[in-house]
């Protein structure tokens, strides 16, 4: 199965500043967003997630936190995957650029 790549997101921040990337996830078929290693000067981590919608099964928006330490663009690949799996259901890119 090919993965679906989604549109690209164009985000800026500002260095220093941590810069909140939310992804909607579907954690009721086990698909969650992976995020991928930080770029040399940053850093990328899991910031929680929260309630897309109501009901049982409903999807949840995950939140991720970036920052640089140094001005440029990064460019950031999420997978959507089950744990288990080797292949990603979807893929996200996420460009940052850090002013």
């Amino acid at each position: 199965m090919r993965a679906v790549e989604h549109p690209p997101l164009h985000l800026s921040a500002r260095v220093g500043q941590a810069l909140s990337i939310v992804l909607d996830a579907a954690p009721g078929a086990g698909l969650r967003w992976q995020p991928p290693a930080a770029p040399p000067g940053s850093t990328l981590h899991a910031d929680g997630q929260h309630s897309g919608g109501a009901g049982e099964g409903a999807s949840i928006q995950q939140r991720f936190a970036f920052s640089a330490s140094r001005a440029g663009t990064h460019t950031l690949r999420f997978e959507l995957r089950r744990d288990w799996e080797d292949s990603a259901h979807a893929l996200q890119v996420v460009q940052v650029v850090v002013a």
